[in-house]
């Protein structure tokens, strides 16, 4: 069987190992991670990733549970990073870390399109890669083998230690495969690993299932009220008591609507008394079925866009201290008084406007 150099899996360990201990580290030092009234709060992020998710229902379910999720998440990342640093149970890590990148893909990443654009799919490859070909040279694992293997024997049989063994840390070295290499001539170096065609078709396989997922059409919606939005500290601003105005509303307040005729077929979503200046209100865009956001700002403009971040498909928020539209799962910023282009994060394009009309009576129209 071709043998391909152990040094070659060196940068794809060091790789994950590295951007796993950096991603517990990350969450470690933001100081809104735990923080309920925070807008990067771990549950915040759990919800934006559940809209359209394939696993939705087990992502509301963890929202009850989400300081101990983020915990269990911080934790696992990091134990998983040193692991594959050592070269220490690596292919179990690898395992682990498979499934944590295949829980944010169905989550974090689904609404990433083309699939190819979001890392979760890269990483789950990467982690299903090193799973089948071990940790190569310096590691850890070549020098556990022997003292576990023992361990396992004594602890658990003979029969059972073999196949343990090779989960946890690969297999131990035949006498068959010594006396093979006595006979031809040559020794394998230590540096040489060898794919079985098992590997070869565990990974084919995977790799074709993760390309039909990512072909896999997206969808869900998420509705909401005209209200005032949750912003980034946790407050919101309800509906005031009194009665609509009567009079006309200040000349062009709209941003991104107008005070012209209503067009035929538009929505009422509110009014303008509901939403006092620097605050923002979520409907449900009825063309799309999208989460639609409405801003008022400091001074009498309204402005609507689409809430589905360009990034990840997770709803943005307003944040009345920054003056910025909010994504909570990565970060993402947008200015809503210049047509939502991102100001920061890693969205690739402005969030799509849309058109609203005010009356006379300051009700406001999706168009």
């Amino acid at each position: 069987m071709p043998a391909i150099p152990g040094v070659a899996i060196l940068p794809l360990r060091l790789f994950l190992g590295l951007t796993f201990v950096y991603a517990a580290w990350q969450k470690l030092t933001d100081p809104g991670f735990f923080n309920p009234s925070a807008g990067t709060y771990i549950g915040h992020q759990i919800l934006g990733f559940s809209r359209g998710s394939p696993i939705h229902g087990l992502l509301l379910h963890a929202m009850g549970y989400a300081v101990a999720v983020g915990v269990l998440t911080v934790i696992t990342e990091f134990v998983i990073g040193l692991l594959i640093l050592l070269g220490l149970f690596t292919r179990p890590a690898a395992l682990i870390g498979l499934f944590l990148n295949f829980v944010f893909f169905l989550s974090a990443s689904w609404h990433t399109y083309p699939y190819f654009m979001g890392s979760d799919i890269v990483f789950v490859m990467c982690w299903l890669t090193l799973m089948l070909t071990g940790p190569g040279p310096l590691a850890l694992d070549t020098i556990a083998r022997v003292p576990l293997a023992e361990k396992l024997q004594t602890y658990v049989g003979v029969p059972l230690a073999a196949p343990l063994q090779r989960l946890l840390n690969g297999p131990l070295p035949g006498p068959t495969e010594n006396r093979d290499e006595e006979s031809s001539g040559r020794s394998r170096s230590p540096r040489q690993l060898v794919v079985t065609r098992a590997e070869v078709l565990v990974g084919a396989i995977g790799a074709l299932v993760l390309v039909v997922l990512g072909l896999a059409p997206r969808g869900g919606v998420s509705t909401g009220s005209l209200a005032a939005a949750p912003t980034r500290t946790g407050a919101t601003t309800p509906p005031p008591t009194t009665p609509p105005p009567t009079t006309p509303p200040p000349a062009n307040p709209h941003g991104s609507g107008s005070a012209t005729k209503i067009p035929a077929g538009a929505r009422n979503i509110g009014n303008i008394s509901q939403l006092p200046p620097n605050s923002a209100g979520t409907v449900t865009d009825p063309k799309s079925g999208d989460p639609a956001i409405i801003i008022h700002t400091s001074g009498s403009q309204f402005y609507a866009y689409d809430a589905v971040c360009t990034h990840a498909g997770c709803t943005v928020g307003y944040d009345p201290q920054s003056k910025l539209l909010v994504c909570p799962c990565h970060g993402a910023e947008f200015d809503p008084t210049h047509d939502a282009q991102v100001v920061a994060g890693p969205a690739p394009s402005p969030l799509a406007k849309l058109p609203i009309t005010i009356d006379s009576r300051g009700n406001i129209y999706l168009v």
